[in-house]
């Protein structure tokens, strides 16, 4: 199905295709044709629509420069629950954008093996030693919980985590790592080897950038990365982790997802550090895909829900001052095989 973007209003369109995997088609004067290859006669495009979307005219018109120039990533961040932790939709939609305007890199990471818990198909995550984790549910549980909705942490030096990008039909090959974790006196350093073991990088816990964050450029692109604790100093006993973001320094659109199993508007309130450091991934865009298991307690409606929500999205903007919201409705669900008994159209209405 051929489309057409023009500057910058048919760019939205775009946007709805890919989250709800439809295609549209539309046409103006200066615009950017490409082919949106899926469709599926079920799916009713026509209920698919964005309100108040003059508010992302900006980001329509960032898409649009990058599309035009390849200059200067865009920066989209989703927030959800399970879907988004398997990375399906976001995934589908990561692969399509960047299809279209370029890939900047994997983004944002978790090695959710590490924690005994799914992770994205795009990725394989191994350790040795002993881990503790934290999800993001648990929230009268010890360990913070940052931007990758679980933690993990371990007290032994010498502990490693073995990290892959997977092959596809993109290289989320990288050259650049940007490391979430706890960086004070009491943490490990970080010994970065490649495929074969040579190291080829070090994060230690002093430096000048934001606390809990540090950017290390690789001398080469590496696919495959092995993170190792070490301790230099008597002070230093344990190595927290939130989150990695993997970038590869072109041009093109950075889409980083984070998500957990069960997760609800409340729990990510709740996680002391999360909304701080999203700033770090300097997103144009958040999109906000909860509800479905606030829905799952149907017929039961928590009261609170719209005010969470104003309060998580109050948080965000904090953080984000620049940054557009987008809000998805939940996703319809069956549950003990009646999908009458599901409360998705409820939550749908206090979203819109």
């Amino acid at each position: 199905m051929r489309y057409c973007l023009n500057k910058p209003a048919m760019i939205k369109n775009l946007i709805l295709s890919l989250l709800f995997c439809t295609g549209t088609t539309a046409w103006a004067q200066d615009t950017i044709a490409f082919t949106l290859k899926q469709s599926y006669p079920f799916l009713q495009q026509d209920a698919n629509i964005i309100q108040n979307s003059v508010t992302l005219t900006e980001f329509y018109e960032k898409l649009y420069q990058l599309k035009k120039l390849r200059k200067n990533p865009v920066h989209i961040l989703q927030i959800g629950d399970s879907h988004i932790q398997a990375d399906i939709l976001s995934g589908t939609v990561r692969k399509l954008l960047q299809l279209e305007f370029g890939n900047a890199g994997r983004g944002l990471i978790f090695p959710g093996r590490v924690g005994r818990t799914n992770e994205s198909g795009t990725i394989t995550s191994s350790s040795s030693g002993l881990w503790d984790a934290k999800r993001i549910i648990y929230t009268n549980q010890p360990l913070p919980i940052g931007i990758g909705a679980m933690t993990i942490q371990t007290e032994q030096a010498g502990n490693t985590i073995k990290l892959r990008v997977n092959p596809g039909e993109l290289n989320y090959s990288f050259n650049k790592m940007t490391f979430l974790f706890e960086k004070d006196l009491s943490s490990y350093n970080l010994v970065i080897k490649d495929s074969i073991g040579q190291q080829i990088a070090y994060v230690g816990p002093y430096t000048f950038e934001t606390p809990n964050i540090s950017r290390v450029w690789l001398p080469y692109s590496i696919s495959q990365a092995e993170l190792q604790t070490l301790q230099s100093t008597n002070l230093q006993k344990q190595f927290t982790l939130y989150g990695i973001n993997l970038e590869n320094g072109k041009p093109g659109v950075l889409y980083h997802s984070t998500g957990g199993n069960g997760a609800k508007v409340k729990h990510y309130i709740e996680a002391t550090a999360f909304a701080e450091q999203t700033k770090e991934l300097s997103p144009d865009l958040i999109i906000i895909s909860l509800g479905t298991n606030e829905a799952i307690e149907y017929p039961y409606v928590d009261p609170r829900f719209t005010d969470q929500l104003d309060t998580f999205i109050s948080q965000l903007k904090q953080h984000n001052p620049l940054a557009k919201f987008l809000l998805t409705i939940p996703m319809e669900f069956l549950q003990k095989e009646n999908a009458k008994k599901s409360g998705c159209g409820n939550y749908a209405q206090q979203i819109n």
